[in-house]
């Protein structure tokens, strides 16, 4: 069984009531998700006192719950952009308004994740309101989508709402360089942004066994024997899951998870597995031999850092941006995400026993080095800190036991 925290220490310091707003949360499956998740838990060891606020999208799930330490409480929200075509931007009713304001004074400070999406918004207007500290993380810039009206909308959200919230907020906390130029872009001053790695669970998310290879294998119906190029994400374009089909080789099976609706015509070097949880996850990382992850304007995401903690060589679409972590070229490979460059890094991976070594073991230690949330963990709660010891704040203080997790999510 995994160890459930690693550093234990009683300390006197001033506790944090945080509501954590975001438009999606677990057991809704992506990105933010996790991040979100991770966020909350951590902090309810540190000793906080954590509530997250987010979207009850089928009339099944839970209204409120307790999660590892920290309260989830979920609005009633219309989804029918996502269930109908993709789009996830849940909506909330008129009811929210209340109950975030009635949350919102007894919290100390509000943390919001992505000032693109209503909850937030409204979210950060009642902080002002009642003159909460407001946090933003901020995880993407404009998404490339085959929507017009999504652009459209993304465009019109960014100059007009964000860039107020992003104005409001203490800190706004970015995971790569393209969402900090993003940013930067728009006016925000560079003072207020901070750049940081995301994080994983090291621990949970690392290099399997063969014999458990071949069971997820047999669990999913692949072949034992045929080398397996992953993908992990939404089928949306940005991600470039087209690239990756038209980049199909008899050498190699493709085999995508995640959510979205999967082409009607799927090619026989093909496999879409649909959404899997973390668990799924980490056993599909296990058993594939390489993780390509075409899409543009994305960079060393959760699902990128979860393979690479699995020991799996990365072939990732080039970006300029890169250049500025200082990674090995030997060590994850960086193309541009056209269907016969992709094939052809493959092959060339595929081929090269020695090469294939030793990006799995760059992987890993990149991962280990850069990656472990439990090494990135007290950088937020440092933020809070600092502005829970202004004058003008009163935050309780009294002794707790602090407990950095590294538990599996």
């Amino acid at each position: 069984m995994v160890e459930q925290f690693n550093i234990t220490q009683v300390i006197d310091r001033e506790v944090a009531r945080v509501l954590i707003v975001s438009a999606y949360a677990c057991p809704h499956i992506g990105g933010i998700e996790v991040v979100v998740g991770q966020q909350a838990r951590t902090l309810a060891a540190l000793g906080h006192k954590v509530t997250v606020v987010t979207s009850r999208c089928a009339p099944s799930g839970a209204a409120q719950e307790e999660v590892d330490g920290y309260m989830v409480i979920r609005i009633p929200a219309w989804n029918l952009l996502e269930e109908r075509i993709g789009v996830p931007f849940p909506v909330w009713g008129l009811s929210a308004v209340g109950r975030l304001s009635d949350l919102i004074r007894k919290s100390d400070v509000v943390h919001v994740h992505d000032v693109y999406y209503g909850s937030s918004i409204l979210a950060a207007s009642l902080a002002r309101r009642y003159r909460r500290p407001l946090f933003v993380t901020q995880h993407v810039g404009i998404v490339e989508h085959d929507k017009e009206f999504v652009k459209l909308a993304q465009k019109l959200v960014y100059s007009s709402a964000g860039r107020t919230l992003w104005h409001w907020a203490e800190t706004i906390t970015v995971y790569n360089r393209i969402v900090e130029e993003f940013l930067h872009s728009r006016g925000v001053s560079p003072e207020k942004i901070s750049l940081t790695y995301n994080g994983i669970d090291t621990r949970y998310f690392h290099p399997g066994t063969y014999d458990d290879a071949l069971l997820t294998r047999q669990r999913y119906g692949l072949p034992p024997d045929v080398p397996i190029v992953l993908s992990v994400g939404r089928l949306v374009p940005k991600k470039g899951f087209q690239k990756l089909i038209d980049a199909r080789s008899s050498e190699y099976e493709v085999v995508h998870a995640g959510p979205g609706t999967i082409p009607s015509d799927v090619p026989e070097e093909v496999r879409f597995l649909g959404p899997l949880n973390r668990t799924e996850l980490r056993d599909l990382y296990q058993a594939s031999d390489i993780f390509a992850f075409p899409a543009v304007g994305e960079m060393l995401t959760l699902v990128m850092q979860e393979a690479m903690a699995c020991g799996l060589p990365v072939v990732a679409a080039a970006d300029d941006t890169y250049s500025r972590y200082g990674l090995d070229p030997s060590g994850i490979a960086l193309v541009d995400p056209q269907p016969e460059i992709l094939r052809s890094a493959f092959l060339e991976i595929l081929g090269d026993p020695a090469r294939m070594r030793y990006m799995q073991t760059y992987s890993r230690w990149l991962a280990e080095e850069h990656f472990d949330w439990s090494k990135n963990t007290m950088l937020l709660a440092s933020q809070y800190q600092a502005v829970g010891s202004k004058p003008e704040r009163s935050w309780h203080r009294h002794k707790t036991e602090t407990r950095i997790p590294i538990n599996a999510p």
